[in-house]
């Protein structure tokens, strides 16, 4: 089975499902049920991980993934808090786990130097943990800066698009396009409505939108003018959702001042109904997973209480 792409030929189609799992969902407020943005794409048996919010190395050990596994990364911007996590989970699973695999990172143009930046930072832990266990070279990151619309990754049966997205003071800001054989994922990233976007998400799958939404008085203010013209409102978010028509809609990066828990996510969900999309809708949770074949099944949170300590020996998900 073939399938037509936005911008490209027709992949093969593998017969095994794409997992998605919502490690964070939140923006950059400090809440106690949202770590920072970080999206683990798993396909084929390979993993590919969506920005490194704050709390993503936690966040995949709770979710029942050995941080060790993660070799590809990907930027949507730069803002911090799309990035304030990796420097956790590159050092981390390296010393601690034992990682052998080299980053492979793609990111906008500055992402070679905010990498250079963390390892000077990290410069000490670099020079004296490399061990006859620990391989310096494991550290040496692999960077690939984007320029426009392209493809950025492409192996038999995968392809990931980056595509150009609005987010003023956080341009260059893209959205990602994953295909694995006949299944799409669509990323936002942080953006506003944006035409790129509807373009590449029409029949996905899934598209995994940002959000945010105020109470009218804040709104309302000055200061707060900018932060909305630069995300996805509710009202713009529907409009996307009805004119794309995923087989399944998701909200991640959800920016909610003053609301929170389940008043929050009531919320969003009647304000896009109140909008006019009337299709499937999901508010996502940290830790969240949801699994696409010829059905979407969404699984709810896994037990902390299960999960064992993680070392270089644990071998759970590797």
């Amino acid at each position: 089975m073939l399938v037509s792409l936005v911008g490209g030929a027709a992949l093969a189609a593998p017969d095994d499902p794409v997992t998605v799992r919502f490690l964070g969902t939140g923006g950059p407020e400090i809440t106690v049920e949202r770590q920072g943005i970080a999206t683990l794409i798993e396909a084929g048996g390979e993993s590919y991980l969506f920005d490194t919010g704050r709390g993503v190395l936690q966040r995949l050990y709770e979710t029942g993934v050995n941080p060790k596994r993660i070799a590809r990364i990907f930027y949507t911007h730069l803002h911090n808090d799309h990035i304030e996590g990796l420097p956790n989970l590159w050092m981390t699973s390296w010393f601690l786990l034992g990682r052998t695999r080299p980053y492979d990172i793609w990111g906008p143009e500055g992402t070679a130097m905010m990498l250079d930046g963390m390892r000077k930072m990290y410069g000490f832990d670099v020079r004296h943990r490399a061990n006859a266990f620990n391989d310096a070279r494991v550290l040496i990151n692999r960077v690939h800066e984007i320029e426009g619309e392209s493809v950025v990754f492409e192996t038999a049966g995968t392809r990931i698009t980056a595509f150009p997205v609005e987010h003023g003071d956080g341009n260059p800001a893209y959205g990602y396009c994953f295909e694995y054989g006949s299944r799409k994922v669509v990323l936002s990233g942080d953006t506003t409505a944006h035409e790129n976007l509807v373009r590449y998400a029409k029949n996905a799958d899934l598209l995994i939108q940002n959000v945010i939404a105020l109470p009218d008085a804040l709104a309302a203010k000055p200061e707060m003018r900018g932060v909305l013209a630069k995300l996805t409102t509710v009202e713009q978010a529907a409009r996307i959702f009805s004119r794309a028509q995923p087989r399944f809609a998701v909200y991640s990066h959800i920016v909610l001042k003053e609301m929170s828990g389940a008043q929050g996510v009531s919320f969003l969900e009647s304000q896009t109904r109140a909008h006019g999309y009337k299709g499937p809708l999901l508010v996502a949770e940290d830790r969240m997973s949801i699994t696409i074949d010829e059905n979407i099944v969404t699984t709810p949170p896994p037990d902390l209480g299960s999960l064992p300590a993680l070392d270089r020996k644990a071998s759970y998900s590797e």
